[in-house]
């Protein structure tokens, strides 16, 4: 099975990394700057579940692969989904499957648009690593975490092949039935932790310890709830608790990495994960000023990025 990893970074750059190191055949389509970085030092990983380093394949965007690939590891930022949509349109075939690992719901509407429902499974992650000055892959959580299926549900010979591949690569991975609702409930969850610490400008920790701080996430967590059951969202009924418990009891020092890329003055997915919502909730007949906080965090995130913009 041939896999081509979109992109080098903190996530592709992890799962893809760990593939190769078991012996899967995969390729990087990555952008020219960070092929010479990977010439010259090859892909680091450090983490506590193992550090490992090799040289890679690598692809530049209108290169030609020397076979089809079988599957297109998308786990790219969103802001890139164009850009990305374009370059993927000579390496994705008939025999080609789609695995995003993204957050949110709306780059799903777009890849259908570019390859076809058919061609796009259900994917996300749970993992929390970034880039360092250098290039290396800091992998900073106990999960590293890959749930994939298709997205009407049910085990076919195609995902199992991938499961087959996936497994026993140095991190967990699991085929859902379900897969619609994982991604729905990883959305709320990454919604809630990424809009609350971007928010506060503090890890989880602090906002939760604090009574003003803590109240305020409960109430961000139950406006993104109603917001999903207004669109009909396949989720369970216990998510807002369930996703509550997740957040009270994640470390102290716990940061979405949409903080993380505040705080090194990068674009952010405010518009994919929090506007998308927003837009959710004005497509149903409300208003944003109906979500307060939901409102107060997309505000807060979309000055940051004219302030970034403008400083450039």
């Amino acid at each position: 099975m041939k896999f081509l990893v979109v992109g080098a970074g903190a996530v592709g750059g992890y799962f893809g990394g760990r593939l190769v190191q078991k012996g899967e055949d995969v390729t990087f389509l990555v952008r020219s700057g960070r092929r010479a970085q990977l010439e010259q030092t090859g892909l680091v990983i450090e983490s506590h579940a193992g550090n490992w380093s090799a040289g890679v394949k690598t692809l530049v965007a209108g290169e030609e692969a020397d076979a089809p690939f079988d599957v297109v590891l998308l786990s790219v930022k969103a802001y890139h989904m164009g850009q990305i949509v374009e370059d993927l349109r000579g390496y994705v075939t008939e025999q080609t499957v789609i695995l995003p690992l993204l957050n949110g719901y709306g780059h799903y509407e777009t890849l259908w648009q570019a390859f076809g429902k058919e061609r796009v499974l259900g994917g996300l992650c749970f993992i929390s690593t970034t880039l360092d000055a250098e290039g290396r892959i800091v992998h900073s959580s106990p999960r590293h975490d890959v749930t994939f299926g298709e997205w009407d549900g049910g085990r076919t010979e195609r995902v199992e092949k991938i499961l087959e591949h996936m497994s026993c690569a140095g991190f967990d991975v699991i085929l859902s039935e379900n897969v619609q609702r994982d991604v729905w409930h990883k959305y709320i969850t990454i919604a809630v932790i990424s809009g609350i610490t971007t928010l506060f400008r503090s890890s989880l920790g602090p906002i939760m310890a604090d009574a003003h701080g803590h109240a305020t996430c409960k109430k961000l967590l139950a406006e993104i709830v109603e917001i999903t059951r207004l669109a009909g969202a396949p989720t369970k009924e216990d998510v807002e608790e369930k996703t509550y418990q997740i957040v009270v009891n994640s470390p102290f020092g716990m940061k979405a990495s949409m903080l993380y890329d505040m705080e090194k003055g990068l674009s952010v997915e405010t518009d994919h994960l929090h506007g998308y919502l927003l837009s959710l909730a004005e497509k149903h007949g409300r208003t944003a000023t109906e979500f307060p906080v939901l409102q107060a965090v997309y505000g807060v995130l979309r000055v940051y990025e004219i302030f970034i913009y403008s400083s450039r």
